[in-house]
């Protein structure tokens, strides 16, 4: 078995996620959250060079074959038809010519 189709067999998500009410570890790691985010929003606005451009991201725990493709390809089309200047921004990997293509087009 590849070691690729062995970790998405043993990838589920987490209990906590189902959850309708706060849990204690929830409620005693609150105030840590706010911490860091308080932390993080001053970090960010010294080197914010570039806030305003918007951005979305397309993706997901998975390599291949979910539509993270199709997806980026309409939501371009939609936002071309609203006359709102859009780009792709993708990594690199020499295994993905043909959607890199793809993508020009």
């Amino acid at each position: 078995m590849k070691l690729l189709e062995y970790l998405k067999m043993k990838l589920k998500k987490p209990k906590f996620w189902d959850y309708d009410k706060p849990n204690l570890l929830s409620n005693i790691l609150f105030p840590f959250s706010k911490i860091f985010e308080l932390i993080s929003k001053l970090k960010n606005k010294k080197s914010k060079k570039f806030s305003h451009i918007k951005s979305i991201c397309v993706g997901n725990i998975y390599l291949g074959g979910t539509g993270k493709t199709t997806l980026s390809i309409e939501l371009k089309k939609i936002l071309d038809q609203e006359n709102i200047k859009s780009c792709f921004i993708k990594k690199s990997h020499e295994n993905q010519f043909d959607e890199i293509r793809l993508l020009k087009k």
